[in-house]
């Protein structure tokens, strides 16, 4: 089951002297999963199985379905996510606006994307086995299982001076 809250993110609640909004072009993005969205491994800690990153989606853009292993927090930072959630009554729609937290979705099947404006989003997932989520093809059997160990790997390899720290 997945615990949400949200945070207000209008203007009357920035802290004085704060923007608003959440800046991004010092981040460096990579191309993940699909067209439109892009990733940024934090941290990777494998004996924890652990991994942390942010996901950015174009406008109108999404991922793939994919149905989650780990327990997964995610925080909107920046637009809204978009969540298409399969449930035994069909196909439901959650969107999650900036500022929006919440913790859990184990076993949930969904494809995550934004609205009409790009979206940034923080997910730190948390395993009792090595499989983070497991990517599935359109009539949801299982395409791939995505690892702890994958994740590693991709933060070795494209963040290398990062993940030597």
């Amino acid at each position: 089951m997945t615990q949400q809250s949200t945070v207000s993110s209008g203007a009357a609640s920035a802290a004085p002297g704060l923007p608003n909004h959440f800046g991004d072009s010092g981040i460096e993005w990579r191309p993940f999963i699909t067209k439109g969205c892009y990733y940024k491994l934090l941290h990777v800690d494998v004996p924890a199985r652990q991994t942390d990153m942010l996901v950015k989606f174009e406008a109108n853009s999404e991922c793939m379905y994919h149905r989650h292993a780990a327990t997964t927090t995610t925080l909107v930072l920046a637009g809204e996510l978009r969540v298409r959630e399969q449930t035994p009554a069909g196909e439901a729609v959650k969107v999650k606006p900036a500022g929006s937290y919440s913790i859990g979705g184990e076993g949930e099947v969904h494809i995550e994307g934004s609205g009409d404006e790009p979206a940034i989003i923080f997910f730190s997932m948390r395993t009792d086995t090595d499989v983070i989520y497991e990517l599935l093809n359109p009539d949801l059997s299982l395409r791939k299982a995505i690892t702890v160990a994958d994740f590693d790997r991709d933060w070795r390899e494209k963040w290398p001076a990062e993940a030597a720290r």
